[in-house]
C-alpha cells in the first residue's frame, strides 16, 4: 500500500491545555471590560456576553459528547468523514491545514457548505497520530489531488 493511500484516523479528546487557553482568554477580556472607563451597563452586558462565549467554547471544546465536539475524523481518499460526539458523521474536504510542533489545525469544508475546524494540541490526540497528520500535511496540499500509483 503506499504510504500516501493510507488512511489517517483522528479521535481527538478534550484538551486541558486549550481549554485553559480559552478560560484565560476570558478572564483577561473580562477584566479588561471591568477597568475600562465605560458605563456599567455597557459593562455588564459586555461581562454578560464574554461569560456566554466561555460557556460555548467549553461546551465545543470540553464536552466530548456533545454535537459541537469532533471525536472522530478519518480521512478515506480525497474526503474526511467527520463524526461529532453525539454520533452524527459528516463528509467534509479539508480546504486548509497548519501544522506546528505545538498545535495542528484543520479546516473543513462540509458538503452542506459549512466550515469546522479541529485544533490538536498535544493533550488532545494519540503522538504518532498528530505526528502523521503533521508529515501529511507537510507533504501534501490540502487541495492536490491524489497521485495514480505506477
Amino acid at each position: 500500500m503506499y504510504p500516501e493511500r493510507q488512511s489517517i484516523i483522528l479521535q481527538p479528546h478534550p484538551s486541558r491545555r486549550l481549554l485553559l487557553g480559552g478560560a484565560v482568554g476570558h478572564g483577561l477580556a473580562a477584566v479588561a471590560v471591568i477597568v475600562s472607563s465605560t458605563p456599567w451597563w455597557v459593562q455588564a452586558g459586555c461581562i454578560a456576553g464574554i461569560a456566554l462565549s466561555l460557556v460555548w467554547f467549553g461546551y465545543r471544546h470540553g464536552y466530548p459528547h456533545g454535537c459541537g465536539f469532533i471525536a472522530r475524523a478519518e480521512r478515506l481518499d480525497e474526503r474526511w468523514r467527520l463524526t461529532t460526539g453525539d454520533g452524527a458523521a459528516y463528509w467534509a474536504w479539508l480546504i486548509d491545514g497548519q501544522a506546528h510542533p505545538l498545535v495542528v489545525i484543520l479546516n473543513f469544508r462540509l458538503e452542506d457548505g459549512k466550515h469546522r475546524v479541529l485544533t490538536l494540541l498535544p493533550d488532545s490526540a494519540d503522538v504518532g497520530v498528530l505526528r502523521r497528520v503533521r508529515v501529511w500535511l507537510r507533504t501534501h496540499r490540502p487541495d492536490d489531488a491524489e497521485p495514480e500509483p505506477p
